[in-house]
């Protein structure tokens, strides 16, 4: 559970903004959507970053590249990213599985 209010939690304010909590990256779309996957790569396990203007998942390490739904665009990894529902009421933001 996220409280959008905290300054910890500044980055989601903003569409295209993500964190990364307890192993899931939240991020806010570009639409202005929340979305959370798993932070860590399938190939490696690096930590994935949320790339808004693209509207996809990047893995610095090799380049893989996940759809926001999780789903794998392309290699090295051929596995998706765990994706968990989300539910805003008012400042709080709740992402489960």
């Amino acid at each position: 559970t996220l409280n959008l209010s905290e300054s910890a939690n500044a980055a989601l304010q903003n569409n295209g903004g993500f964190l990364i909590r307890n192993g899931v990256i939240v991020a806010r779309t570009t639409a202005g959507a929340y979305i959370a996957v798993a932070a860590a790569c399938t190939h490696q396990g690096t930590l994935v970053q949320y790339q808004g203007g693209n509207r996809r998942f990047f893995c610095p390490n090799h380049g893989s590249n996940f759809a926001e739904d999780g789903s794998v665009i392309n290699g090295p990894a051929n596995r998706p990213l765990k994706q968990y529902q989300t539910q805003l009421t008012g400042t709080v933001l709740r992402v489960f599985s």
